[in-house]
């Protein structure tokens, strides 16, 4: 269902979190169709994310420390260590890799393909309220619009939770995909926004990627004969 999900085996044990959307807004489903590419100059950057949740840690686990020294009464949670961090980097990194979607839509279903990844599949009925829900070997996936923004939940049997929310822009010309990545405590999972722009499929261009240590590097890519 997912490449990557090797990664996870480092993560064993951890508990499920509370991101988990519990109800929706009324639908208001907007046209999703058609084909987007990433648009790196506005998206997020993995390795900012990292620093800025490394930080976070770094001054909750200064806190904690403070606090233990002045005998002070405190709540104390468990905080991921940096291979965890990293770990959690990388399977966010799998996750968001696709670069290029292409939305099929009608009012009954929301098909998302993604390139080398799988696809997301959305059974909806259009203008109602609610979750369609599937299970199968490696967890349980729901989906449905929330208000102007169709939602997507993966809760995987091992303990990581994936979420992909969906909303176009009022121009129709801009994508937004933020991807929520969770294991262990809800208070540090990887947020992470990419934005698409439509593009013609017939077009010679550039075909881009971001990693964790290459950065982002381009290839041209040319159309098959």
């Amino acid at each position: 269902m997912i490449s990557g999900v090797a990664l996870l085996l480092l993560l064993n044990g951890c508990a499920a979190t509370d991101e988990t959307i519990t109800e929706l807004r009324p639908a208001t489903p907007q046209s999703l169709a058609g084909f987007w590419e990433v648009d790196y100059s506005r998206s997020d950057n993995l390795n900012e994310q990292l620093s800025t949740i490394a930080r976070r840690v770094q001054r909750e686990a200064a806190r904690l420390a403070r606090a233990a020294e002045d005998v002070r009464p405190f709540v104390a949670s468990a905080l991921p260590n940096s291979n965890e961090l990293v770990t959690l980097a990388r399977l966010t990194e799998v996750i968001t890799e696709p670069t290029l979607l292409e939305i099929y839509q009608d009012d009954s279903r929301v098909r998302i393909k993604r390139d080398n990844s799988f696809a997301l599949d959305c059974a909806v009925s259009h203008g109602t309220t609610g979750f369609s829900q599937t299970v199968d070997v490696v967890g349980a996936q729901r989906c449905g619009w929330d208000a102007d923004q169709l939602l997507f939940e993966l809760q995987l049997f091992e303990g990581l939770e994936v979420s992909h929310r969906f909303s176009v822009s009022q121009s129709r010309d801009t994508l937004l995909m933020t991807t929520v990545v969770a294991t262990g405590s809800s208070a540090y999972p990887f947020r992470f926004n990419q934005y698409f722009t439509r593009y013609d499929p017939g077009e010679l261009g550039y075909r881009c990627e971001r990693t964790l240590t290459r950065g982002t590097v381009c290839t041209t890519q040319k159309e098959s004969p």
